[in-house]
């Protein structure tokens, strides 16, 4: 039997070397994979798949005109760069393959994937974001307290840094400053609150918060930070967008928009904006800006509101900390295996942001550094989640042992499920050969439990996995409560240990165009009802990781 990646299995005293292949996406060290113009071309038709089915996308960057692509990249609640299965987007419309309304077609969804798979990481960055180091704003707070004749401590100032990590234009970072002299002027009872620019990018920005009539504990409650355990030395810095996010959500917020106040439906939306959020902000506006200003500066909170309550992936973390994403990976590579699984999720996906905030004495004692202050959850930890209904969607966790891998290296997978449901895992190697490496002939029971962390290969299995090869590849995990053939997958143990799709790019394809099935109210009178039944794409919900392999 030939297999194209390395599993070892072991049976007795022989042991056979069997395949699991993992993708190495679009790029191989260096080699180009498609000229300019065909990089040209399958962007501009991604662009249009994202203008006609993805609402959202034309909010994202400066433009509305069509959808700014280098910053759809950018958000990782759209884009995983490389990762197409770990990318929302184009899961969600995936799923909706198939009904009815308005929904892509296999080929608009063939071009999404494909351009997904083509993106760099470095996509997810900015490639001209400049941090400005602490010691430079501390020095030029230091000269504009000495100017007002005020000791440093009497500031506070607000960093817009790690947003440039989207590329914010210097018109929206001004507008961004703006809404933060609203804001807290609002906060305060008084006019817009003077401001004093830091840096010359305009990231960073003091506030005398004795102009605003506070002290320092006054300071803390608007900014819902928890009762300071330790001394922080030199000027207090505060991320703009975390501020806003507490007072929309915060208590100031829950004020003003009573009983009926802006609950996030689940954990894990909890950065989605509502209309409560709205117009809680043109409330929060009203008194101190001019009225044609209000609805852009409502809309500008919420875009900084969405900033702070977004799932975190390394490279959000690593601009709040003001390290370089490889810096932060690196210096979380020795953790023990007891914190590993935050920070593995961190490095192979997102976070939410209440386990981010829940996790900074962590993060402060494995980096040696001074974590952002920490934030009363915005969403209890304890609040009552919605019960689990055959509606509720299927959220999947999956993430590997290590943060880095060398060719050789063996590999676990760990897989979370938020419900019931049947896990298929697949492998994709360096050509794009996709193996179902979960179920298979060694452990085919395919079933897991809810909020149960499942590690394969199981604990005492007779077999391993191994990464083959040098480059980028890919772990795909699907899961659905129905029984039957996901996405055409059909196993033959008798003759393959491991099922072997073939070219998966292909497989995907051909399973997007099969005929769907004839639902049983149309029927004929006495024709069998098809056998296995083949899972619709709405009832498959999925993830995926890419892993570097040195």
């Amino acid at each position: 039997m030939y297999c194209r990646s390395s599993i070892i299995t072991r049976a007795g005293s022989r042991a056979k070397l069997l395949s699991l292949g993992l993708l190495a996406l679009a790029l191989l060290l260096g080699a180009p994979i498609v000229d300019a113009r065909a990089d040209e071309a399958l962007a501009a038709r991604a662009r249009d798949v994202l203008a006609a089915h993805c609402p959202a996308c034309r909010e994202v960057g400066d433009t509305t005109a069509a959808p700014d692509l280098a910053a759809i990249a950018r958000d990782p609640t759209l884009i995983r760069p490389g990762n197409p299965d770990g990318s929302p987007i184009y899961t969600t419309l995936l799923r909706r393959f198939g009904g009815s309304g308005s929904n892509a077609s296999a080929d608009e969804l063939t071009a999404l994937r494909s351009w997904i798979e083509n993106l760099p990481a470095e996509a997810a960055t900015c490639p001209s974001a400049i941090f400005v180091p602490r010691e430079r704003i501390e020095a030029e707070l230091a000269r504009v307290a000495a100017s007002r004749r005020k000791p440093v401590s009497a500031f506070r100032v607000l960093s817009l840094a790690h947003l440039d990590l989207g590329c914010a234009s210097p018109a929206l970072l001004a507008e961004w400053r703006q809404t933060l002299e609203f804001v807290l002027g609002a906060l305060a009872g008084t006019h817009p609150a003077p401001s004093h620019v830091l840096d010359a990018q305009g990231h960073s920005l003091a506030f005398d918060i004795q102009d605003l009539g506070w002290d320092n504990l006054k300071w803390r409650a608007v900014l819902g930070v928890k009762t300071q355990i330790r001394r922080v030395i030199g000027p207090i810095i505060v991320r703009a967008d975390q501020l806003v996010a507490q007072v929309l959500r915060g208590e100031f917020g829950t004020a003003l928009a009573g009983p009926n106040g802006p609950v996030p439906a689940h954990l894990a939306d909890s950065h989605l904006m509502q209309e409560n959020d709205r117009e809680i902000a043109r409330a929060i506006l009203t008194p101190v800006t001019p009225p044609e200003k209000i609805e852009r500066h409502a809309e500008l909170m919420l875009q900084l509101a969405r900033q702070h309550l977004a799932p975190v992936n390394l490279p959000r973390m690593a601009a709040e900390l003001g390290m370089r994403p490889e810096a932060l990976a690196h210096a979380l590579a020795p953790v023990a295996s007891g914190e590993r699984h935050l920070l593995r999720r961190l490095i192979y996906g997102t976070v939410l942001r209440n386990d981010i905030e829940d996790s900074w004495a962590l993060i402060l004692r494995l980096l040696k550094v001074t974590p952002p202050d920490r934030a009363v959850p915005l969403v209890p930890l304890d609040a009552v989640r919605p019960p689990i209904t055959a509606a509720t969607p299927i959220d999947l966790m999956l993430y590997p042992d290590l943060p880095q891998y060398k060719a050789g290296d063996a590999i676990e997978i760990t897989v979370r499920s938020n419900v019931d449901c049947i896990l298929t895992i697949i492998s994709i190697d360096t050509a794009g050969f996709g193996t179902v490496i979960f179920p298979n002939d060694l452990t085919t029971n395919n079933r897991i439990g809810a909020h149960l962390s499942v590690t394969l290969p199981p604990q005492g299995s007779r077999y391993r996995f191994r990464l083959k090869e040098k480059g980028r590849e890919r772990i795909v995990a699907l899961c659905t409560r129905m029984e039957g053939l996901v996405e055409g997958i059909r196993h033959d143990f008798e003759r393959q240990r491991f099922q072997e799709l073939g070219p998966y790019a292909a497989f995907l394809d051909a399973s997007l165009r099969r005929p769907p099935p004839v639902p049983e109210s149309e029927r004929k009178e006495g024709a069998p009802p098809p056998s296995p039944a083949i899972v619709p794409q709405n009832q498959i919900w999925r993830t995926g990781i890419v892993i570097e392999v040195k």
